[in-house]
């Protein structure tokens, strides 16, 4: 299953067709996709004009709302959304923490988050070279945006585990008890090919072997969906008034 698949599975899954709700720095294909799913109505944040101008320039003018906002500090209210939603945009800011935490903030219902997972496997590969550790990939090649905070930085990518979201979450918001669902999936489109025809056999034969192990080891894929489902809180200390 690779990222786009894993993606539209979750939104099917986590999020209502009739919902308000939000979404961070999403791409043209990414809008695209949920229009065909049936998603009809929603909010997106964009960086710059250029991000702007390009869903005005395909069509996207009804339906869809537009805000340049900040994931590390939205300009909305506490509770606007029913969800919100973002899809590999964390790892490209300075403050992961706070973009979750934001995300929180301003939905209702329940955030749905999709990130790298910072599995034993996923650390193996990037020592060997075969995923990035700073994602230089990334870099535009105008060579001056795409990384962090979409400048020509190449951006960390922040892997992130279940044990952290629920400390992370514990310490935003102790008064209550979250329920989180969590799902993985491999996308190995990203892994890097070798200059040596013989290491990309090897790398290749890698992977095959790869999916044989994730089918018994899912949580060791390197894709990670984390999906916070407010409807479910329930106060940790019922009899105080906090």
């Amino acid at each position: 299953m690779n990222r786009w698949h894993f993606y539209k599975k979750n939104f099917i899954n986590y999020i209502n067709i009739d919902s308000n709700f939000l979404l961070i720095s999403a791409s043209l294909h990414e809008v695209k996709t949920l229009k065909d799913l049936g998603y009809l109505k929603f909010s997106i944040t964009y960086h710059d004009d250029n991000e702007k101008n390009q869903f005005l320039d395909y069509g996207f003018k009804e339906n869809i709302n537009l805000f340049k906002s900040d994931l590390r500090n939205l300009a909305f209210k506490d509770k606007s959304f029913d969800y919100a939603i973002t899809n590999a945009t964390i790892h490209h800011i300075d403050l992961p923490h706070k973009a979750i935490t934001e995300l929180y903030r301003v939905a209702i219902r329940g955030v749905l988050i999709i990130e790298s997972n910072d599995s034993l496997t996923m650390r193996l590969a990037t020592r060997l070279k075969l995923a990035e550790e700073f994602e230089v990939s990334s870099i535009n090649e105008d060579k001056n945006s795409g990384g962090l905070l979409d400048t020509a930085i190449p951006n960390y990518v922040y892997r992130w585990t279940e044990k952290e979201i629920l400390k992370l979450l514990k310490s935003f918001d102790p008064k209550n008890i979250n329920f989180i669902n969590f799902d993985y999936a491999s996308d190995l489109t990203n892994f890097r090919n070798r200059d040596n025809y013989i290491e990309n056999v090897l790398l290749k034969i890698l992977i095959i072997t790869g999916k044989i192990f994730f089918f018994f080891f899912k949580k060791q894929q390197n894709c990670m969906s984390i999906f916070i489902d407010k409807t479910k809180i329930k106060k940790r200390w019922p009899n105080k008034n906090y």
